[in-house]
């Protein structure tokens, strides 16, 4: 088999078209397994801690905040795109404006594929709100080394999950929130 530009063979078997992805192209378990088994943090933690695990502790925070179902399907699926364009360090987003285009683009077709909509300004200081709180969280627990420029935010007290799980489990985790939130929008 032989790919084009901007195409990509997925875990399921199917192509998408990253330069113009199609909300047919996406599949929750294309983006569920490999955000299981992609690292935080460019791999720099004391145990291995998943995008999709990350992306589960967001949405139980926002839950614990008690936003609405839809805020809570928009974190949970805030960092989908890496699964078909990995965890790139945010410093390293910034240098890649071309990145960082074809990232919005895929986001705004897999919010689409969950029957959300583009987050609009006040989703998006919510999906930023949480996802900069819940470094205050990882951090004393998975990288040790930062506490220096920890953030200076009141930690509740709340169960998040900073153990190293099998991804099999995360991933199912993953979907199953996934597919109950969505059925409720």
């Amino acid at each position: 088999m032989s790919l084009n530009r901007g195409e990509m063979l997925c875990w399921t078997g199917h192509l998408i078209h990253l330069d113009r992805p199609s909300i047919e192209e996406i599949y929750l378990e294309d983006i569920s397994h490999p955000l299981s088994q992609l690292c935080r943090y460019s791999g720099g933690t004391v145990r291995f801690y998943s995008v999709a695990q990350h992306s589960l502790n967001c949405y139980r925070l926002c839950r614990e905040f008690q936003f609405d179902e839809k805020a809570q399907l928009y974190l949970l699926l805030h960092d989908a795109s890496e699964a078909y364009l990995s965890d790139v360090p945010t410093p390293v987003k910034k240098l890649l404006p071309d990145y960082l285009e074809i990232e919005s683009g895929l986001m705004d077709v897999i919010y689409k594929r969950f029957n959300l909509d583009t987050p609009n300004r006040s989703d998006l200081a919510i999906i930023n709100r949480i996802d900069a709180q819940m470094l205050a969280y990882e951090i004393p627990n998975l990288i040790p080394n930062l506490d220096g420029i920890q953030p200076n935010i009141s930690l509740m007290d709340i169960e998040l999950d900073f153990k190293e799980r099998d991804h099999d489990k995360i991933r199912k985790e993953f979907e199953d929130t996934v597919k109950l939130l969505s059925k409720h929008l």
